[in-house]
């Protein structure tokens, strides 16, 4: 009587070796150049300033390099369910903004319902 399954078979030869087979226009994020891994969008700090013009907001020079903002800033921001607003200023550079910081003109926010310090998505405007 030849017993089936009496645990002398080698693990190796129970499982057969699977081998995965993987598309060529499928490529791990890690082989991806440098320009695809670049930042296209990032949060910072809604802070209203005095000091600012309507219609226009403050930047850090080197967080507009990063995010290849040139002339306009597109700001994002979220109160919950649906109510996504969007805003679209133009841009100054000014190194005396902190890096995690936008300003924007205090009475323009203070009207449009942008509370201080708030956070929201900032990017380039999509066209």
């Amino acid at each position: 009587m030849a017993q089936s399954g009496t645990g002398q078979e080698k693990p190796s030869e129970r499982k057969q070796e699977r081998k995965l087979l993987i598309p060529s226009f499928l490529t791990p994020s890690g082989i991806k150049g440098e320009e695809e891994r670049k930042r296209s969008e990032r949060r910072l700090r809604i802070r209203r300033r005095g000091d600012v013009d309507e219609g226009k907001a403050k930047m850090n020079p080197e967080v507009m390099r990063e995010l290849s903002i040139t002339d306009k800033v597109e700001v994002v921001l979220v109160g919950g369910g649906s109510r996504e607003r969007r805003y679209v200023f133009t841009v100054i550079p000014s190194d005396d903004v902190p890096r995690n910081e936008v300003w924007c003109n205090e009475e323009e926010m203070r009207r449009l319902g942008v509370a201080d310090n708030s956070i929201a998505t900032v990017r380039a405007p999509r066209l």
